[in-house]
């Protein structure tokens, strides 16, 4: 099973960018672009456009991979699948949102970790 977050892909991410800061805000925009992007499935799926449907997939896939999502991009990828029927593809469409919310948690509470963190140290020194 995928970790909820990928930090080796957030710290590839963030030596790619060449800061921290700017890597946490990438991940910050993903996760609130999160619910957004999978109504954007959904509607393509019910569009039966083939062409959108693998492009709001991929395009959520590979943001995934970028941010850390682990579990998130191994839903998106099962959601690839050539031979995949509806009635699958509505299951994963619901195993996507799950897997949205319990990133979208995780990463709030890795933010209010390090926040803390941070708190901390500025205590310590000062």
């Amino acid at each position: 099973m995928q970790p909820i977050i990928d930090t080796a892909a957030v710290s590839r991410l963030a030596a790619d960018i060449g800061s921290p800061r700017a890597a946490a805000s990438f991940v910050s925009r993903f996760t609130d672009l999160l619910d957004e992007r999978i109504l954007g499935i959904e509607r393509s799926f019910r569009s039966a456009d083939p062409t959108q449907w693998h492009e709001s997939v991929a395009g959520l896939r590979s943001a995934a991979a970028t941010a850390g999502a682990g579990r998130v991009q191994a839903t998106a990828t099962l959601l690839l699948a050539d031979d995949l029927d509806a009635r699958t593809a509505l299951a994963l469409i619901g195993q996507l949102r799950s897997d949205a919310r319990i990133f979208t948690l995780a990463h709030s509470s890795l933010c209010e970790e390090q926040a803390f963190a941070e708190r901390l140290a500025m205590r310590r020194f000062a």
